[in-house]
């Protein structure tokens, strides 16, 4: 149930943020929902997954512990994305 909100959570203020701009308004939807979307595990030693922006800042916040370990996904997703859009992009002007 958790993710199921969250997930609707992120998809609405990723269409927040989106339409800021009409012209690049997928490709900041998309890069919006992947980045609070995206998991990394809480502990090392456990197998529980959350969203690594939030767990990043509450590791900074609450625990007062500085690690980018969990922006270790997002270091691999976002790029990702970024190539995914630039794809997209060039088969648009291409075929349409």
């Amino acid at each position: 149930m958790f993710w199921f909100i969250y997930l609707a959570t992120s998809f609405s203020l990723s269409l927040f943020f989106s339409r800021a701009s009409k012209k690049h308004y997928s490709e900041i939807f998309f890069l919006t929902f992947v980045t609070l979307i995206t998991p990394a595990q809480i502990d090392i030693t456990n197998i529980d997954y959350a969203p690594s922006l939030f767990t990043f800042f509450f590791n900074i916040v609450l625990e007062q512990n500085f690690s980018l370990r969990p922006l270790r996904t997002l270091v691999i997703t976002i790029p990702l994305c970024v190539a995914v859009i630039f794809i997209i992009r060039a088969f648009k002007r291409k075929f349409f």
